[in-house]
């Protein structure tokens, strides 16, 4: 059975839903590091952050 995730665009997802993304990435496509560097550039926008190459809250 193939699962969809719903559609939003980055720009428009709060802080727990990219977490929650991130999250699901490392299960799902584990080696998409483009969308993982997507989502964690957005994130430290969302919270404030400059965007790191290895920030502490690392999923890895």
């Amino acid at each position: 059975m193939t699962r969809s995730w719903p559609m939003k665009p980055l720009a428009e997802m709060t802080a727990a839903e990219l977490v929650a993304a991130l999250r699901r990435l490392a299960h799902v496509s584990p080696d998409d590091i483009a969308l993982e560097k997507a989502l964690r550039g957005r994130l430290a926008l969302v919270l404030g952050e400059e965007p790191a190459a290895r920030p502490e809250w690392s999923m890895a």
